[in-house]
């Protein structure tokens, strides 16, 4: 084909509207990155686009463009995974904004990532067939996964500072110095990380995110594995995505 065109499966993170009835349609593609391409028509009343490109929608896409330079446009589209669940119920709508804003804002454009491109659309498609309370410990599974996909991930048996073995001892952690800390280099701001968040942390890097559906735990657990993944996302990229004070208002984490 000519390499004008391009074949690849994508994820429909948002749009804004331009012109008389179109759309610009920003993706995650798994052979691009993220995109940005037009969609002429898409919001006309009898659009052959349809719904097809609404949110956490997983596409096939033919797109196209004249040269490196130009924006792309979407010649084609078959839908894999409409996620339309996700689109009828509140907490999975804010649990899954949690889940691309990520990409949206800290993920480089055309950076592509194979394995970010396979966390992204699974974990959109368990969402949307999973019971919404369980979505919180999707999410939490998600964002370790994530801050690892991209060279993050915290080593829990070291401290992060002195490389202190950690076995048998408090665990704390920091914005400023990160996380795990060990006591000897805690300071008057670290928080402490109980064991049930430790345990979390290192099952879910040897686990797949299906086992969301089964996971259970008590409350003050989970409010200290949202707490470690805050400081982590602040201490590796000095912000937290929006959408975490949205979903704050309808799931508790205590």
């Amino acid at each position: 084909m000519n390499s004008r065109f391009v074949k690849t499966e994508a994820i429909v993170l948002n749009s804004v509207q331009f012109g008389e009835g179109h759309k610009i349609v920003n993706l995650f593609t798994e052979d691009r990155g993220k995109v940005e391409a037009s969609a002429f028509g898409a919001r006309k009343t009898k659009s052959r686009f349809g719904s097809k490109l609404e949110p956490f929608t997983i596409l096939h896409l033919l797109l196209y463009h004249k040269n490196e330079e130009s924006l792309f446009t979407i010649k084609d589209v078959e839908v894999r995974s409409h996620n339309i669940s996700i689109r009828g119920d509140l907490t999975k709508y804010f649990i899954a904004n949690s889940l691309i804003e990520p990409v949206i804002r800290f993920v480089a454009k055309y950076q592509s990532d194979i394995k970010l491109f396979n966390l992204l659309s699974d974990a959109l498609r368990i969402l949307d067939g999973i019971d919404p309370r369980k979505g919180v410990y999707l999410l939490s599974m998600y964002d370790i996964k994530l801050l690892s996909v991209l060279g993050y991930s915290p080593n829990t048996c070291l401290c992060t500072k002195c490389g202190r073995d950690l076995k048998g001892t408090a665990v704390y952690m920091d914005l400023y110095l990160g996380f795990p800390l060990c006591d000897s280099c805690k300071t008057g701001s670290s928080a402490s990380v109980i064991d049930g968040t430790l345990k979390f942390i290192n099952w879910v890097k040897d686990s797949s995110i299906k086992e969301a559906k089964k996971v259970t735990m008590k409350g003050h657990t989970l409010s200290n594995i949202r707490s470690v993944i805050e400081q982590l996302y602040l201490h590796t990229f000095h912000a937290t995505p929006k959408s975490w004070k949205q979903l704050s208002e309808f799931v508790s984490y205590e």
